[in-house]
């Protein structure tokens, strides 16, 4: 594995030299995107928009190969591969992308969002707009749009009615410091797995239940590894398509510009799927028989974690004027 994962780099950076290829007689500028769901999931169908819109207003100058399923790394890797410029385009949270940026992770605290309209609003807020260009300068790269990607919960063997019942539980989380937060909060042992392992780990024991929003944990089909989910509403994420700023030095103006207007479909894409498929999935679900779900004491959740944002101020990590901010949006 480590023998693969060091390969990957060098292989993905040798790709990209034939990134212009020859098309029908025109010469083609072909990017790639890279993502770790599978091509059922609103990403991958806000990828396909994207492509579709940069075709047409390119007039096929400029196509977008699609990756999905982690086939080019998992979300840390393709981080790394936009940097290195092995990959063009990919799909990361707030929370990952905090690590370069701290502020921007202030959108996966618990409960920093009232409900979900709370967290739409945000995405349209000159705040949200103002925490990617912070992003952008701290790394040269570029976000060319950011969209409320889902609502976490917790797919498990058991219900969690209430914050003490997960106390000592083993859940699987991504792999970056912004998850652990609310799981230590509440007494939980978080244990950073990435997606493509989850569904094993969850078959093996190896953690008692996962960190998850719907949309993946089906897609993923984690139903078949864990009887329940309790929806702890405990975290509303950000995401955002990340691009390199070697895709705009390579592009004519009016081509760069097709991607540009092609990322804010994207988001708009993604979302509207999102949105979609939290309103139906639990409907169908449970129609069909294939997972249990079960409604905690949020109060008593918000209650055990209330602590964490006035913390976070109070070490200096967030400032109380961006709080403030954030929880005005309407």
């Amino acid at each position: 594995m480590l023998k693969h994962r060091r390969a990957l780099p060098a292989a993905l950076a040798a790709a990209a030299l034939l990134a212009l290829a020859p098309i029908g007689g025109l010469a083609q500028t072909a990017l790639k995107f890279g993502h770790i769901v599978d091509t059922g999931h609103p990403i991958h169908l806000g990828a396909t928009a994207m492509n579709e819109h940069v075709g047409k207003c390119t007039g096929g100058k400029v196509k977008i190969d699609i990756f999905p399923n982690s086939q080019l790394g998992n979300e840390s890797a393709l981080n790394d591969q936009i940097r290195l410029g092995g990959v063009d385009f990919a799909n990361s949270g707030a929370s990952f992308l905090s690590r370069n940026h701290p502020h921007l992770g202030i959108s996966s605290l618990p409960y920093i969002f009232r409900d979900r309209d709370h967290a739409i609003a945000f995405v349209k807020s000159p705040v949200l707009r103002e925490l990617m260009d912070g992003w952008e300068k701290a790394t040269g790269q570029l976000l060319l749009s950011g969209y409320y990607s889902a609502a976490f919960h917790v797919f498990a063997q058991d219900p969690y009615p209430k914050p003490d019942d997960m106390k000592g539980k083993k859940i699987r989380v991504p792999d970056a410091p912004a998850w652990l937060v609310f799981y230590k909060a509440i007494g939980a042992n978080p244990v950073p797995i990435s997606l493509g392992d989850t569904y094993l780990a969850l078959r093996q024991g190896v953690v008692d239940g996962t960190n998850m929003p719907l949309a993946v944990g089906f897609s993923t089909k984690l139903n078949e590894v864990t009887k329940v989910i309790t929806m702890t509403y405990h975290q509303m994420e950000m995401a955002m398509l990340l691009t390199g700023a070697h895709v705009k030095s390579r592009l004519p103006a009016d081509q760069w510009q097709c991607v540009v207007d092609g990322g804010k479909i994207y988001g708009e894409v993604a979302q509207r799927e999102i949105i979609k498929g939290e309103d139906e999935l639990r409907v169908d679900a449970t129609r069909k028989s294939l997972i249990k779900f079960i409604d905690p004491d949020l109060a008593a959740y918000r209650k055990a974690t209330a602590s964490i944002i006035a913390e976070k101020v109070k070490a200096g990590e967030y400032p109380q004027s961006l709080v403030d901010r954030i929880q005005a949006v309407k």
